[in-house]
């Protein structure tokens, strides 16, 4: 039977890289966007490599879209995984705490009995180095919010069943980031950490998927991973 996995934010961007990694590895997917399009189009391409998906489009502020979301990787015979990757900016704090913290939660505890119901289950959050460290940040709502999974991801260790693992990436080599990093001076390249090219945060992810240790926190940085 074909393990299934629900990704959030999985429409484009780094959340699309993994889909399709976890595609590549024989899982199916549901491809879980507030943009249905991109959602749509993610899952289209993950037919392609043999396995069910199927796009759902999706506010996960929104507990009822949550809710959606597990019920339809349940009827696909899910979930066995769970990649909380939606995440971001918005105009307020508590819409940042929510799509970046509350929801990932949310999720988290949804999927806990069908997972254990299935034999045992992994979710991994994608966590940001803005949660790291002491210096001031610009969005320090967003910040907090990713530091606060961070620690719900540590604090879920002992959860019978379902293993609860964490990613921190760095500055994600994305189109996005390699424009705005061609802008920078030649000084400031030379000051900023080497972009992580998505690719090794998709391996890490798989990799922790099929053996990561409950609570297990996973930095990575330009130029290396702890």
């Amino acid at each position: 039977m074909t393990n299934i996995a629900i990704v959030t934010g999985g429409g484009g961007g780094l959340g699309r890289e993994i889909a399709l990694g976890l595609a590549g590895a024989g899982h199916g997917v549901v491809v879980a966007d507030v943009d249905e399009a991109a959602a749509s189009q993610t899952s289209e391409q993950i037919r392609g490599y043999g396995v069910p998906a199927l796009s759902v489009p999706a506010d996960l502020s929104d507990p009822a879209a949550a809710e959606h979301v597990v019920a339809v990787a349940r009827d696909l015979g899910g979930p066995h995984i769970l990649v909380n990757n939606a995440g971001g900016w918005t105009s307020s704090w508590a819409s940042t705490l929510t799509l970046n913290l509350t929801s990932p939660m949310l999720l988290t505890r949804l999927c806990l009995d069908p997972m254990r119901a299935l034999g045992g289950g992994a979710v991994v959050n994608i966590a940001s180095s803005a949660a790291v460290g002491a210096e001031p940040y610009a969005a320090p709502d967003y910040g907090a919010a990713k530091a606060g999974l961070i620690r719900f991801t540590t604090a879920m260790g002992a959860e019978p069943g379902v293993r609860v693992v964490c990613v921190v990436p760095d500055w994600i080599g994305l189109p996005r980031a390699h424009d705005e990093w061609s802008r920078l001076s030649p000084a400031e390249q030379a000051a900023t950490r080497p972009l992580i090219p998505p690719g090794d945060i998709v391996a890490v992810v798989l990799d922790l998927i099929a053996s990561g240790k409950p609570g297990t926190v996973v930095e990575m940085w330009g130029g290396g991973t702890t």
